[in-house]
């Protein structure tokens, strides 16, 4: 994943910096930003049909993340303490049993939209997560994100994040995310304030 989204920013870096600094979610990338998607990023995978599929917000994640290597690893962090809160999606009125008709919605179709519901919630809860710890450690987060992923260097730097982590917690709150989920909120709000800082690009 982390291979494949280095590709596609490699190929095609105005359109995922457009896509990942507007906040898109997956459905508008996949309609209106098809050239983010490679087959050719596939690499030899591609020749024997194989496929690669990002469940939830993966495949921004993995984007962001690209775009924060290739543009702002030599980028010095500002104090973000001035730029403007980030706006995240909002997943809107948890779904009702009857509609507005007064129909009562399917056991099964209630279930369905009541779990797309709580995991949109959990999402935009982790984006203002995000928010949160890069404001609070932009230099913590920058050094996670230069890291590879699964290496020494990524638990290390995951370790010295701890107590930013804890800050930001809302209390009576718990994150249930792996570390490629978190890794992923951090690397979209990274991305998203130095780029309201209009940050010059470190490298072309």
């Amino acid at each position: 994943m982390h291979a494949y989204a280095k590709c596609v920013v490699r190929r095609q870096p105005a359109k995922a910096s457009e896509a990942i600094a507007a906040n898109l979610d997956n459905a508008v990338i996949l309609r209106k930003y098809p050239m983010l998607l490679s087959p050719d990023c596939l690499g030899n995978a591609a020749r024997e049909d194989v496929s690669m599929r990002f469940g939830g917000d993966l495949y921004r994640y993995a984007l962001a993340d690209a775009l924060v290597n290739r543009e702002l690893a030599a980028w010095t962090v500002a104090d973000l303490a001035g730029v403007p809160g980030l706006v995240h999606r909002d997943p809107g009125q948890a779904p009702a049993q009857m509609t507005a008709s007064g129909k009562r919605l399917g056991k099964r179709t209630y279930a369905a939209a009541l779990a797309e519901y709580e995991e949109q919630s959990a999402y935009a809860y982790l984006s203002r997560y995000g928010e949160c710890v890069v404001r609070s450690d932009g230099e913590g987060a920058k050094a996670l994100l230069l890291t590879g992923p699964d290496t020494p260097q990524e638990t290390a730097a995951f370790d010295r994040l701890r107590p930013v982590f804890a800050h930001c917690l809302t209390e009576g709150r718990t994150l249930r995310f792996g570390r490629t989920t978190l890794r992923g909120s951090i690397a979209i709000n990274f991305y998203r304030l130095a780029h309201s800082t209009r940050a010059p690009a470190a490298s072309k």
